[in-house]
């Protein structure tokens, strides 16, 4: 079974190859657009009040979640070997199992399955948390059943388990006498099995109400991973003390949820988040205590790099560590593999008092929105950054003129490409949305508007270089960009879709930054980009 997900993103993965391939643009002789210069300016903690926002997309990103999990059973295809009236015997065996478990059961008609999107609907219509598939193969004495809990939105796999039935003649031993074969009684009915052509299925493997259960509770909660610069931090939940940071991979029920954070001698600070099923959510709480001590924090994408200070192995990403002593630490990001170990990155991490030092290598990222711990927000108060699941701008108030949204982590700087997606002109609503890369002495950025695209630079008089147009725009899938480094040459290309607008040169010592901005007095309130994708070559 297709989800919606894997659906839609079959079909615009295809239009956006289809995109980069022809899409042009041509300049515009407009009169220069005068921008002000865009820098990090850390958004005060009280500033970033949590919002809630529902998704047209997504139905399961709500205020409260199912207290039982509802699920829909997808139709199931037997092989040639099963007819219907083994078939009807396999379905009551395995449902003994499945009515041990707790869930509401919906059911959605046949036809809908057929197409994704009446699928997606019904689901909606039913607020389905999770779909159970069953894929039922003959095996060399019997048949074998696989499930698979996915999630209909995004495809997320909740549990995989399977069970299997074997043949056992009449007569055989475990096969029992054919009084228990001629009749299998249900509470409505009782059906007849053929006397010529009867076997006796019997369980092979089991299927585990265990597995069950536990696939069921993650289609209805989400893992919050929380950490502090302090080890002494007490976590209180519900009114319940869940004990000391860090506090990792703690399943919470989806919906908004409130933890307070307490240490002695401080006030304690209540954090709100929203959590969703198949997600991972992270907090972390920075106390002004011991100001002469760092932090730092080191992010990957995809996560589980093995990190290496001085030498030492001190944990995987995404990794966080308080409490250091000021200065320079050899830092190595690894990845193990089970013939080899590679070293995706060597190099130097400098701690400073009362700091956190961070760095990030997202070497094969995409849905980059998505990955909140490698944002952070930057402006002014009464704007938020980000729902529970990606980069996304909402203002609470009236904001004044200049530069609101996130930047990214510094990342590792190599040889790598960054795609992303602007709206198109009929779905961009009002507002700006601007993309940067900063580095050393250059920040390069292009900025969409409803028509027209413009791309500027600093150092420089703060006029727009170009002003662009795309002569191919698709309304479903928007207007393509990409920042391409080149480690050879040490220079910078961007791209508007397959037209290079601008290529310079750039350091490849230190380290660079991205940023996603839209401005006070021309706000965009929705998602600034329809996605984001960084690749560093030569990295798998």
């Amino acid at each position: 079974m297709e989800t919606w997900f894997s659906y839609r993103k079959r079909i615009l993965l295809s239009i956006a190859i289809a995109l980069f391939n022809c899409s042009s643009v041509e300049k515009v002789n407009v009169p220069p657009k005068v921008f002000q210069e865009p820098y990090y300016k850390p958004l005060a903690e009280s500033s970033s009040d949590f919002i809630f926002r529902e998704s047209e997309s997504d139905y399961k990103i709500r205020k409260d979640g199912h207290s039982l999990p509802v699920l829909a059973f997808s139709p199931v295809h037997y092989p040639k070997s099963v007819d219907g009236k083994l078939a009807t015997y396999f379905e009551q065996e395995l449902g003994l199992v499945w009515n041990l478990a707790k869930f509401t059961r919906v059911k959605i008609q046949k036809s809908a399955w057929e197409n994704p999107e009446i699928l997606q609907a019904e689901c909606k219509k039913s607020g389905v948390d999770a779909i159970a598939n069953l894929k039922v193969s003959d095996a060399e004495n019997g048949w074998d059943f696989k499930y698979e809990l996915v999630d209909p939105i995004d495809g997320t796999v909740f549990g995989e388990f399977d069970t299997s039935f074997k043949k056992v003649s009449p007569g055989q031993n475990g096969g029992g006498a054919w009084s228990q074969v001629f009749f299998w009684k249900t509470p409505e009915s009782i059906i007849s099995l053929d006397q010529k052509s009867a076997i006796v299925p019997i369980w092979d493997k089991k299927l585990e109400l265990t597995k069950i259960s536990q696939a069921l509770d993650l289609s209805i909660s989400g893992s919050v991973t929380i950490r502090s610069s302090s080890s002494e931090t007490d976590v209180i939940w519900k009114n319940k003390k869940l004990g000391h940071t860090p506090i990792t991979d703690l399943q919470v029920p989806e919906g908004v949820q409130e933890f307070q954070l307490s240490l002695k001698g401080k006030k304690p600070v209540t954090k709100k988040i929203q959590v969703r099923s198949g997600k991972k959510i992270s907090l972390y709480q920075e106390w002004e205590d011991d100001k002469t001590l760092g932090s730092a924090k080191i992010v990957s994408s995809p996560e589980g790099l093995a990190v290496s200070l001085d030498g030492f192995k001190q944990g995987e990403t995404p990794f966080f560590r308080s409490n250091l002593t000021p200065g320079v630490y050899q830092i190595e990001l690894i990845k193990e593999n089970v013939d080899k170990a590679l070293v995706y990155f060597e190099g130097n991490l400098e701690v400073q008092p009362d700091k956190i030092s961070e760095i990030a290598l997202p070497y094969s990222s995409s849905g980059l929105l998505g990955d909140l711990e490698f944002w952070k927000a930057s402006g002014d108060g009464g704007f938020s950054s980000h729902s529970s699941t990606e980069v996304d701008f909402r203002k609470t108030k009236n904001l004044s003129p200049g530069w609101n949204g996130v930047y990214s982590l510094p990342l590792v700087a190599d040889e790598l490409e960054a795609t992303g997606i602007f709206s198109s002109p009929i779905e961009f609503g009002s507002g700006v949305v601007a993309f940067s890369f900063h580095c050393q002495g250059l920040t390069i950025g292009v900025e969409a508007n409803k028509d027209h695209v413009n791309v500027f630079k600093f150092p420089s008089d703060g006029k727009s270089i170009g002003t662009f147009k795309y002569k191919t725009e698709d309304k479903e899938y928007g207007r393509p960009f990409s920042f391409r480094t080149n480690s050879k040459d040490k220079k910078l290309e961007v791209y508007l879709g397959q037209n290079r607008i601008w290529e310079g040169p750039i350091p490849f010592q230190g380290n660079w930054t991205l940023s996603i901005l839209t401005r006070g007095d021309d706000f965009h309130e929705a998602l600034p980009l329809k996605d984001l994708k960084i690749h560093y070559r030569g990295y798998k």
